[in-house]
């Protein structure tokens, strides 16, 4: 080999003559080398700058044993040239410059990172020390592209068999994905720790293209569009990473009609699809783009949809730049899912701190307006109130009049304190929330001034059959209250007790305590569940279910009493236990330091209890007795009977006064009561309130419209919620009407006349149905035998011939006779299933509890037995239930089941379920396959007969089974419908009554 084929003189003095004989030879030097030493061994060295094998130096072939036998990637340059000698765990770092790089010169393989990497080498091979280097960012060569790649590596002097540095080791590892995995979780944590600084969707689009632009390695640049109102077009709303403002890939709008050009971005694409779009050509899409911080032209996007949870529509699409410098691989692609994750929720995050800011806002705007309101409309009401209660008094106080004129008088009288003390109570509500309460605090002889209001409560706790104790100590020293505020106070405390408590009876009790004096109001009622009592005192708060003696109330008075106990620099609590009882306590400092002082008052008489005591106990009065309430019957000529239901008993006997002559009318005080008084004789209809204990007027209602026997039975709803929302509320739930409170007695006796003219029809009506019904089932029976006949003679004949004329008919004849044969097969079930739905339209609905879970299993019992050879996964929820008519029910599930079992037929694990879900507030059942589906477009056509929407030889049937499903859903006042796609299975959804209450 001469000279130029050899490492060169300063090379030559580095091999001696006699290496090969004092050295490894080839074979023992490659052995155990791995993939590597296999090359190695094969390689002709004779052709490389390092000459032959057996004329290398010991140090070179002993160096190079180590490297080829370690799994830690090394690299050994050796001579001048630092000629490539490396292992297997090296490979993989050389990307495609293997096997050229085989003892070739490393300035010619790392080129383009020599001007870092050459002076560190030189460094070491000059006799300087060597060197380590962490995370040494380099852009290597790797196929079209310079890859971003990171390195944590040390150069090491090699001494050769002279003693001279004849080579270096290059130990490495490459760092590159834990230095960009590292570099974007530092990114999302940026984003997320940020996150809390977006209080509008506006800074969530600010801040999350702040935090992706600063992050150029991996995102070149950052594009946010979001939809406007009409999703005709959508809005940038954010733009990072780009020189230039006005680049033609950074358009202000985009129109979603015209972004499917070469030279835009394909928005309405993603957002129809829902799905992320890789882009490819932006250079032929918008002409060159801006390069980044490495010189680098991006030449790829990824457009990711934005989808909030329970959107079913993307409302934005976050447009990213793809790196140059690095592949699109598997986990590039997991950091931009996650970046598009995390731009979602910030977004999402910062719209609801929007919505929230909004709506505090509008809540005290709110306030402020409800504050002006009730302070204005309760100022309103008192002069009106004071004409209505100053004639009547006049009135009352004429001893010639009539006993019935004096009752209603005192109705009237009674009704206009009432409310009056509620407009009193509004008034004291808006003034506190102003800050402009009239209190005048006084010192007080808190025992008997207690005392003394609470014996006007007396009469109505014993009338109610209750016990009262009253043990009002006398206090060491007087308590500043204000009188006009404490019985307000002590009456809701007291009235509260009475209302709730139906057995044992009320105990009030005034003590001193080491600070000032303590109230305690405790009854063995109803009680209090402890989930509630945190919320007791809030405005308008009600326990939901709570058995009481009326329905009526506001929901304000313990509100009331919280904030006139506050105003007294007091405190209340509350401890209660359900079905054993309740006790208030409030308690209230001694002396005057902790009230304003142009509040109080040194005057201390002691006033009667005022005249607004006798409206709480009135009020009080109409809720007894409770459990023998007073049934109003009338004798009348009349045949027809009304029921009224109403917990107040003013308008109870005014009810009753109005109807009675014209109509047999009975008067209960509840929903409860009601549906007993029903039970016992039915009425011809049914008058109730809305609002009752107990049971209310919906309820009541429900429970009629579940009973067959009650079902058109005519209700007439009374309610005090006025409005079309209140009406569409009780209309919906069936009542047959609803009148708002007040009304006049003309308009209620001509709705009352008018419904049970309707009702009289109605039962005409029906008994016309019920004859055509019957005619109805005589025809169907009728034709079916008509027509069974002639085809069971066809398929007869048919069978026949092909028994005993085979030989005589030929390929077409046997094909015709095949076709006969099948025709009136189809034929028959085309006649079953006419008759089936004719069953279903004219047979009597007879609703029980059907055990629905069962029934399913019975009928794929019945399809297993028909089909063994298939296998299909069954879940069959457990616990279903419903009020229905069991035969009509199984027709429903034999087709719908039948249906999911012939779809599924051509799916690799066919499975059905049957279960319940919530859908539009309510539970609805449900049928779901996965098997062959279909277009939604015909959702609309799916129930009525004799649509099919695949062919007869693909899933054979005759098109009536869902318009049968319709049929019995609808003879049981539900509706059915069905969900989607092709190929990916069907679900049918059908709604059923609950099964009947229980009867209390």
């Amino acid at each position: 080999m001469t000279d130029e084929g050899r490492v060169g003189d300063e090379s030559e003095a580095m091999l001696p003559p006699d290496a090969a004989s004092s050295g490894l030879s080839a074979q023992r030097l490659f052995a155990g080398g791995g993939e590597m030493g296999a090359i190695m061994r094969e390689m002709d060295w004779a052709q490389t700058k390092l000459g032959p094998v057996e004329s290398w130096p010991r140090s070179l072939k002993t160096m190079l044993g180590v490297v080829l036998g370690s799994r830690f990637p090394m690299l050994l340059w050796w001579g001048p040239d630092l000629l490539h000698l490396y292992n297997d765990a090296y490979r993989p770092i050389l990307r495609d410059k293997h096997p050229a790089s085989l003892a070739a010169p490393a300035a010619q393989i790392w080129a383009e990172v020599w001007d870092v990497a050459g002076p560190m080498a030189r460094s070491v091979q000059e006799g300087g020390p060597a060197t380590w280097t962490e995370d040494l960012q380099l852009f290597i060569n790797s196929g079209s592209m310079l890859e971003e790649t990171y390195f944590t590596f040390s150069y090491s002097p090699v001494p050769g068999d002279d003693g001279r540095v004849g080579g270096l080791l290059n130990t490495v590892q490459e760092t590159t994905v834990k230095v960009q995995s590292e570099r974007q979780i530092r990114m999302l944590h940026d984003l997320a720790a940020r996150a809390a600084e977006a209080k509008s969707k506006d800074e969530a689009y600010r801040i999350a293209t702040e935090v992706l632009a600063a992050n150029e390695l991996d995102i070149p640049f950052v594009l946010l569009y979001v939809l406007n109102e009409k999703a005709d077009g959508a809005s940038r709303v954010g733009a990072g990473g780009w020189q230039e403002e006005a680049s033609p890939a950074a358009p202000t709008h985009l129109s979603l009609a015209e972004d499917t050009s070469a030279t835009s971005w394909p928005l309405a694409e993603v957002i129809r699809s829902g799905h992320e779009l890789v882009i490819d050509d932006l250079t032929a899409r918008f002409g060159p783009l801006p390069t980044g911080r490495w010189g680098a032209r991006p030449e790829r996007a990824i457009l990711l949809p934005l989808l909030h949870a329970g959107q079913a529509t993307p409302s934005a699409v976050l447009v990213l730049g793809i790196s140059p410098h690095r592949t699109f691989d598997d986990r590039y692609q997991r950091f931009f899912h996650a970046t598009a994750d995390q731009v979602t929720t910030i977004i999402a995050n910062a719209h609801a701190t929007e919505q929230e800011r909004q709506r505090a806002e509008k809540l005290a705007e709110l306030d402020r307006s409800k504050t002006a309101f009730f302070s204005n409309i309760s100022h309103e009401f008192r002069t009106p109130l004071t004409l209505l209660l100053g004639p009547l008094e006049v009135l009352l106080s004429d001893p010639a009049l009539a006993p019935e004129t004096r009752e209603r008088l005192v109705q009237m009288q009674r009704n206009a304190l009432r409310m009056l003390r509620l407009v009193n109570t509004l008034l004291d509500f808006s003034r506190m929330d102003a800050g402009r309460h009239s209190a005048r605090f006084a010192p007080t002889d808190l025992a008997r001034y207690t005392a003394d209001l609470a014996s006007a409560f007396r009469s109505a706790l014993e009338k109610a059959g209750l016990s009262f104790t009253v043990n009002c100590s006398s206090l060491p020293a007087p308590i500043y209250v204000d009188r006009d505020m404490w019985e307000k106070i002590v009456m809701n405390l007291l009235s509260n007790a009475l209302k709730f408590t139906f057995e044992g009876g009320v105990n009030v009790q005034v003590a001193a305590t080491p600070g000032g004096a303590r109230l305690t109001v405790k009854d063995s009622g109803t009680g209090i569940p402890q989930a509630e009592q945190s919320r007791l005192f809030q405005r308008f708060y009600r326990v939901e279910g709570a058995r009481s003696r009326t329905h009526e109330g506001t929901g304000i008075g313990l509100a009331l009493v919280n904030e006139l106990v506050k105003l007294h620099g007091g405190e209340i609590h509350v401890a209660s236990d359900p079905g054993k009882g309740t006790e208030f306590t409030i308690t209230l400092p001694g002396g005057r330091e902790h009230l304003p002082p142009e509040h109080v008052f040194e005057s201390a008489d002691v006033a009667a209890v005022t005249r607004n005591v006798a409206a709480y106990l009135d009020d009080a009065l109409q809720w007894l007795p409770y459990e023998t309430p007073a049934v109003a019957s009338t004798t009348t000529k009349s045949s027809t009977r009304l029921l009224v239901a109403d917990d107040n008993g003013d308008l109870r006997n005014f009810l009753v006064s109005l109807l009675a002559p014209h109509y047999d009318v009975q008067a209960v005080a509840d929903g409860r009561e009601a549906l007993a008084a029903i039970q016992a004789r039915k009425p011809d209809l049914v008058l109730s309130d809305v609002m009752m204990p107990n049971l209310d007027g919906l309820g009541l209602l429900r429970a009629l419209r579940e009973n067959p026997e009650t079902r058109t039975l005519p209700v007439i709803l009374l309610s005090a919620r006025a409005g079309q929302e209140a009406s569409l509320e009780g209309l919906s739930a069936g009542a047959d009407d609803y009148l708002a409170k007040p009304f006049t007695s003309q308009e209620l006796l001509a709705r009352v006349r008018t419904h049970l003219s309707m009702a009289q029809a109605r039962n005409e009506l029906n008994a016309e149905l019920v004859r055509a019904n019957e005619e109805l089932k005589a025809f169907s029976y009728s034709v079916s035998h008509d027509l069974r006949a002639p085809l069971l003679a066809i398929d007869g004949f048919s069978e026949m011939l092909q028994e005993q004329c085979a030989e005589q008919l030929d390929a077409s004849g046997q094909n015709f006779l095949n076709k006969i044969r099948a025709s009136a097969v189809r034929m028959g079930e085309l006649i079953d299933d006419l008759l089936q739905l004719a069953r279903v339209a004219s047979a009597d609905l007879v609703r029980n509890p059907v055990d629905v879970s069962g029934l399913a299993q019975v009928v794929c019992e019945e399809l297993k037995r028909r089909d063994p050879a298939r296998s299909v996964s069954l879940v069959i929820q457990n616990g279903l239930a419903a009020a229905a008519d069991s035969r009509l029910l199984r027709v429903l599930l034999e087709n719908l089941l039948g249906n999911a079992w012939k779809f599924t037929g051509k799916t690799a694990v066919p499975a059905i379920t049957v279960g319940t879900e919530q859908r539009d507030g309510g539970a609805v059942f449900f049928v779901r396959d996965n098997g062959a589906g279909f277009d939604m477009s015909y959702a609309n056509k799916l129930f009525q007969p004799f649509q099919r929407l695949h062919q007869q030889d693909e899933f054979p049937g005759t098109g009536i089974g869902l318009a049968t499903v319709r049929r019995v859903v609808e003879r049981h006042g539900g509706r059915v419908w069905a969900e989607s796609s092709p190929g990916h299975g069907a679900t049918f959804f059908f709604s059923l009554p609950a099964p009947l209450p229980a009867q209390p």
